[in-house]
């Protein structure tokens, strides 16, 4: 009897497992998930690389002198230098809610400290010019800006 009933105890647990809920769904993916609710959305939430267009980065093997870089507002169309955050993580693309823009454009950003660049939807915010930015979390990690960080970057318009 003392052998039997450890034995029965387990087979009822493991044949239990499928009954409860936080056992069964080990393969639950809420990121996954739209947001609807139950039915999981496709893995590739990100854009096809067709319609993302990157700035190009220096080889890094080429023995090339260092130039200034620095844009004209004149000749690249520089709106300013901003601070943005983090803007919505929910939200696709590559963007910038921005006061510098009074209607929505094409652009791009420019990181200073690492010298990337991204192109960019500028997207009008109210408040005044010297007011904060939002970047999307795409930007922000092409530019290599820290996610909890208040970077401080150049807006430019195409």
């Amino acid at each position: 009897m003392n052998k039997i009933l450890p034995l029965t105890f387990v087979a009822l647990s493991v044949a239990a497992c499928d009954q409860v809920p936080a056992l069964s769904n080990l393969t639950d993916r809420p990121w996954l998930r739209d947001a609807s609710g139950g039915q999981q959305a496709t893995a590739n939430r990100l854009p096809s690389s067709a319609s993302v267009e990157v700035a190009a980065l220096p080889d890094a093997g080429s023995q090339t002198t260092v130039q200034d870089t620095r844009p004209t507002a004149s000749a690249s169309g520089l709106l300013g230098t901003t601070v943005a955050s983090l803007g919505d993580a929910t939200r696709q693309g590559f963007w910038i809610e921005t006061p510098l823009v009074s209607a929505p454009q094409k652009g791009k950003v420019r990181y200073p400290k690492t010298g990337r660049e991204v192109k960019v939807d500028l997207i009008p915010r109210a408040g005044a010019s010297s007011g904060g930015s939002s970047l999307s979390l795409g930007a922000m990690r092409l530019l290599d800006v820290p996610l909890t960080a208040l970077a401080e970057v150049e807006v430019f318009v195409q």
